[in-house]
């Protein structure tokens, strides 16, 4: 995937991305505003003592007594010790490489913040020298110890006596390792508490966080949301994207790879008339009028073309309204626009619920055979592999299948759906990816039946105005040779059929159930 296909993941999941930034935006400001404020800073100051030591040796001893005082269980040690308020904090640093040690404390006002660095240098210091002079006191008792032994050794005790005498003095004047007081008051200094930059480092952080959060998920999901996802889930390559549409550069899109399938179809390897079906993978806005794009675009090229709605679509009151009925087959009625138009369209004569007996292999057979002499290019809307298994048996009849999925689809299914009819014999065009800008616009598009050609070369022809669908009545048992099938009005008014109603009755009863060409 490109480095635009990933952004284009992350996009797709915006709401997301908005959601937690603004959440850790939030957090950072309750946070900022419960520490709103200034906070001052007092120091004071201690040195380590040497007389002997070098002042690289000095300077490692000052930075381990400043680890030592930094310790978390030092520092609640000392705190609990001095009853030091829990909003005061202490710290200590080093002066560069130089026996100086600073000790600070952080408090809500200048004077308790002073009083706590002084009071804890004092009780560091204290308790650093109080350890070190232990251990000289330590040292002084050995001596004694010592000179006690060799006194009564037969060792002559003034002499002895002296000598451990210069000894202790010795080491009692030597302030090696001490720590000295070296100003109490260093000084206090104020400091803002930084609510912006806090809340902005939470918002940076909490965008960043989110972007990787919606890219996993996106590359977690099974589902497709672009081209490139099919290509890196279901290792497919699409044949065409068709893009959403919208605006007038969109549709211009829409309707140049819309013609560039059309061009495809046309110049397909196979005997003419040529039968082609579009098998949508799931059932989903917008993959239901690519069948119908594509015969309209062969009918404008002069191409006699058919539009079989094997899918249940049923037949609209205004698409049969002034247009020549005829039946064909068995329960298919074929309507010709009176216009003269080059596009005819098939429907079936059975409620949606019946049509999947219209959809086997000898009565799609019988179909395709009487439609071959009446079209240069016949294109079958199939229904949707994912919910119909008769959807193979119509790709099976067809010289090639187009595969439809599109944003929203899972990629499992599409690879299902190509294996299946791999192993089944089908001759595969390829897959059409179909991309839409959101839920609601596509919902829209896909209730209602006019083209989705548009631009300077689209057909002249009107979209037909939305109506209440037919529904279909049948008297007696639909394997007897005596049935009749008739095509009501909308079925709130089935009782009154009007002109265009009792056409279809015409034609439909005059059908004989067991031809197979009307």
């Amino acid at each position: 995937m490109s480095f635009g296909a990933h952004l284009a993941r992350i996009w797709r999941r915006r709401l997301l991305v908005a959601g937690i930034t603004l959440f850790a935006g939030l957090v950072a400001f309750a946070v900022a505003g419960r520490h709103a404020g200034m906070r001052y800073t007092g120091t004071a100051t201690l040195v380590t003592a040497s007389q002997n030591s070098s002042p690289d040796q000095t300077a490692a001893l000052s930075t381990g007594y400043v680890a030592m005082f930094i310790q978390p269980s030092y520092q609640d040690m000392l705190q609990a010790k001095l009853g030091l308020p829990a909003d005061v904090s202490l710290t200590a640093q080093t002066a560069a490489q130089s026996p100086i040690i600073f000790i600070s404390a952080t408090g809500p006002d200048a004077a308790t913040a002073q009083r706590a660095a002084a009071d804890a240098a004092a009780e560091f210091l204290r308790e650093v020298n109080a350890n070190l002079q232990a251990n000289r006191e330590s040292l002084i008792d050995q001596m004694r110890r010592a000179v006690e032994a060799d006194t009564k050794a037969g060792a002559i005790r003034v002499p002895a006596e002296t000598d451990m005498q210069d000894r202790i003095n010795a080491i009692n004047a030597d302030p090696t390792n001490d720590l000295q007081l070296l100003q109490s008051n260093a000084g206090v200094t104020a400091t803002s508490t930084g609510a912006k930059r806090t809340i902005a480092v939470a918002l940076v952080g909490g965008l960043i966080f989110g972007g990787l959060l919606a890219w996993v998920l996106g590359a977690a999901s099974r589902r497709l949301s672009s081209p490139a996802e099919l290509m890196e889930k279901a290792r497919i390559e699409p044949l065409v994207v068709i893009p959403p549409g919208g605006g007038t550069v969109a549709e211009l899109q829409r309707e140049r790879q819309l013609r560039q399938l059309a061009a495809t179809i046309a110049l397909l390897d196979v005997s003419k008339p040529a039968v082609v079906a579009v098998a949508p993978v799931e059932r989903m806005p917008g993959t239901d009028k690519i069948a119908e794009s594509l015969a309209r675009y062969r009918a404008d090229h002069g191409a006699r073309t058919i539009l079989v709605h094997a899918d249940a679509t049923p037949a609209p009151l205004d698409a049969v309204e002034g247009d020549t009925i005829e039946s064909v087959a068995v329960r298919w009625l074929l309507v010709s626009p009176e216009s003269g138009g080059r596009m005819r369209e098939v429907f079936p004569v059975v409620d949606p619920q019946g049509v999947h007996g219209l959809l086997g292999m000898e009565h799609l057979g019988k179909l395709v055979t009487s439609l071959r002499g009446k079209a240069d290019l016949v294109v079958i809307q199939s229904p949707a592999v994912s919910e119909s298994a008769e959807s193979y048996m119509v790709c099976a009849a067809a010289d090639r299948t187009l595969l439809v999925t599109g944003t929203g689809s899972s990629a499992d299914s599409v690879v299902v759906a190509r294996d299946q009819m791999e192993r089944l014999g089908v001759s595969l065009l390829g897959v059409a990816f179909v991309e839409r800008p959101g839920w609601r616009r596509a919902e829209s598009v896909s209730n209602d039946r006019t083209a989705t050609v548009s631009g300077p070369d689209a057909p002249n022809r009107p979209g037909p105005t939305p109506s209440a669908p037919w529904t279909t009545s049948r008297n007696g048992d639909a394997g007897s040779g005596d049935s009749n099938f008739r095509l009501m009005g909308p079925t709130e008014d089935a009782a009154a059929p009007d002109a265009s109603s009792k056409r279809l009755d015409d034609a439909t009863s005059n059908a004989d159930p067991k031809s197979p060409v009307g």
